[in-house]
């Protein structure tokens, strides 16, 4: 299945909602998330921080190799808050935080989309399933 784009709230057949990203940084503040990521994942991530990849994974890989470490409040570690909530890592952001709230726990369950759709403004769940 190939992920539409984030930006464009057109309905798309398979998925039950409509989503458009309001940058609220909603998705990325909930504790317990888990962003796993790759050597390509960290390569990206260095070369845009101007780290070594060394640097990277000291300071932003769980000591596993395999996730990012948690952030203040246990949100993730690359979320900046302030005038407004931005990523500091947006354009080179692991897959799995690039095809939010595409996810298939959403899809299997009714009751998780509908809590991430509380949780996320830029997720509008068709009526049926809002109502449910």
């Amino acid at each position: 299945m190939s992920r539409p784009p984030t930006r464009d709230p057109a309905p798309v057949p398979e998925y039950p909602f409509r989503f458009t990203c309001q940058r609220s940084g909603n998705c990325c503040a909930v504790p317990g998330g888990v962003v796993r990521v790759g050597d390509a994942d960290i390569a990206a991530i260095a070369s845009h921080l101007a780290l070594t990849e060394a640097a990277c994974r000291s300071r932003f890989v769980a000591p596993g190799g395999d996730r990012l470490v948690d952030g203040p409040s246990h949100a993730c570690v690359f979320l900046l808050d302030g005038a407004e909530t931005s990523c500091a890592i947006y354009p080179v952001r692991p897959e799995r935080c690039r095809t939010w709230p595409f996810w298939p726990e959403l899809l299997a369950d009714p009751e998780v989309l509908r809590r991430a759709a509380a949780r996320c403004p830029g997720i509008q769940l068709d009526p049926e399933l809002a109502e449910g």
